[in-house]
This record gives structure tokens, C-alpha cells and sequence, in this order.
């Protein structure tokens, strides 16, 4: 058990190593939420941009025409 309490104590600088390491993980810990909850917004976001307005592609293919000049 002293060879953990000693690498934990980090020969006196542990109380700083340790906290760094816990301030590290709670800010990359925000920005993965931070992240995550923009990803949603913006997919939610595409999807009723792209239910708005139709692609060019599923315009054509709605009206019968061909997809590319290669299909002819």
C-alpha cells in the first residue's frame, strides 16, 4: 500500500498533479456534451431544412426526368 500512497502523493506535488488532472477531464468532459448537444441541434436542424425544400435530385426523379446526362 506505500507504493500507492507514494505515487499518489507524487513526492509532495500530488494535491496539484491531481487536480489538474480532475480540471482536464471536466473541461474535455464539457466540450464532448457541449459537442454532442450541437451535433443534435444542427442534424435537427438539416432535417427540417432538407423536409422544407426537396433536393434537386428527388425533384427530377418526382417529375420522371433522368437523373444525369450518363442515363440517356
Amino acid at each position: 500500500m506505500s507504493g500507492l500512497s507514494e505515487f499518489l502523493a507524487m513526492g509532495g506535488y500530488g494535491s496539484f498533479i491531481w487536480s489538474c488532472y480532475a480540471v482536464a477531464v471536466l473541461v474535455l468532459g464539457g466540450f464532448l456534451v457541449t459537442s454532442l448537444r450541437d451535433l443534435r441541434v444542427r442534424e435537427r436542424r438539416l432535417r427540417q431544412l432538407e423536409a422544407e425544400r426537396p433536393s434537386p435530385r428527388r425533384a427530377r426523379r418526382a417529375a420522371g426526368a433522368p437523373l444525369d446526362s450518363a442515363s440517356q
